[in-house]
């Protein structure tokens, strides 16, 4: 289940790459979103072709409460059985409220799971970390991508006692660097060998904070390199980001690719991948990027965990900062590496997916 809809984020990606690699043990996984779906790519990988894709079809109002979801979530766990349920969200309350349903329905294992952590621990946060702790309780796993995942969502003692750190696998062949993809990429996105290639990937929204990344575009541009920003993604702030591009003079440096299904493809074309989050868990993006071997630079925001091949490099993204963003990716360019030491360090999708399924059958 998934407290948002199935569309091209990190937890999709998860559930996708990892429960496609459960196909054939015997089980039979449908997926649920209390809203739509957007990428039937997705939910295709998630059923492994042979359960259901559900949507509600509720109206999605992200930052506002989730009790809606309640009646009808209630209604679809008592006319569909199931033996295990596992809920994935950025929303506490979502995650409370799908265990207590779940719970009432008679499922067995309920494992909820955090992807996200938050921007920084308020008064609000602990709040409602509070008010939703008992319907919590009633899950029966609790899983976090990081460390700063589960604190976001679950209490000190859950995190202490019960929390399992399932690290956000990937699939390292299929996004090992290919010169030739490279090319024809860059031959296709008109990009010249002599250019500069800035990437990132996520939905255009605050957490992302995609404004940030013209400041350091504008940087480089300014100390007279040749470099353009390939953006992929969509979201809400999608056109504010074009507005500030437009007012900067730098949206013709900027290639807006919208969401793709070949993330792996246009990683072989970039050059230097930028993630300026002001929030994040553990980013898959940032483990996809070091599987392609691109040096990385990550906000300080983004979990120590995240940096796992020596091409990744944190810094802050205060004002300051800026200038160091554009000299760092500047000195970063030409030396991508290999995906050395992600699979010793559990971050191959297989390793994840064989644990989850432990979880599961536990």
């Amino acid at each position: 289940m998934f407290g948002e809809p199935v569309s091209y984020g990190g937890q999709e990606a998860f559930a996708a790459n990892v429960i496609s690699r459960l196909g054939g043990r015997g089980a039979t996984f449908d997926a649920l979103t209390p809203y739509r779906c957007e990428n039937a790519r997705y939910a295709r990988m998630i059923t492994c072709g042979e359960g259901e894709m559900y949507c509600l079809s509720l109206p999605f109002r992200p930052g506002g409460n989730r009790f809606d979801l309640i009646k009808p979530l209630r209604a679809f766990l008592s006319a569909h059985k199931y033996d295990v349920i596992h809920i994935h969200s950025g929303s506490t309350s979502v995650l409370a409220e799908g265990a207590a349903e779940a719970k009432r329905a008679g499922i067995k294992k309920i494992l909820v799971h955090s992807h996200c952590a938050a921007e920084k621990e308020t008064i609000k946060h602990r709040l409602i970390k509070a008010a939703f702790a008992y319907p919590m309780s009633k899950a029966t796993d609790y899983i976090a991508c990081s460390m700063k995942a589960g604190l976001s969502k679950f209490s000190a003692a859950v995190c202490r006692t019960k929390l399992v750190i399932l690290k956000n696998g990937v699939d390292l062949d299929k996004f090992r660097f290919r010169p030739e993809v490279r090319a024809e990429m860059r031959r296709r996105l008109g990009i010249e060998d002599n250019c500069l290639l800035l990437g990132h990937v996520g939905r255009f929204s605050y957490q992302k904070n995609h404004e940030y990344l013209l400041e350091v575009l504008c940087r480089i541009k300014a100390r007279g390199v040749k470099c353009r920003l390939l953006l992929i993604g969509s979201g809400e702030n999608e056109e504010r980001v074009r507005e500030k591009s437009r007012a900067d003079g730098t949206d013709g440096s900027i290639i807006y690719a919208g969401n793709v299904d070949n993330v792996e493809d246009y990683m072989c074309a970039m050059d230097v991948f930028l993630l300026p989050s002001r929030f994040e868990g553990l980013p898959i993006v940032g483990v996809e990027a070091q599987a392609a071997g691109l040096p990385c630079i990550f906000s300080s925001a983004v979990t120590d965990e995240a940096g796992v091949t020596p091409q990744a490099v944190y810094l802050g993204t205060g004002p300051d900062d800026v200038d160091r963003w554009a000299d760092t990716a500047i000195a970063c360019a030409g030396t991508r590496g290999d995906a050395g030491g992600l699979a010793e360090n559990g971050f191959d999708i297989a390793d994840t997916a064989e644990k989850l399924w432990q979880i599961y059958t536990g």
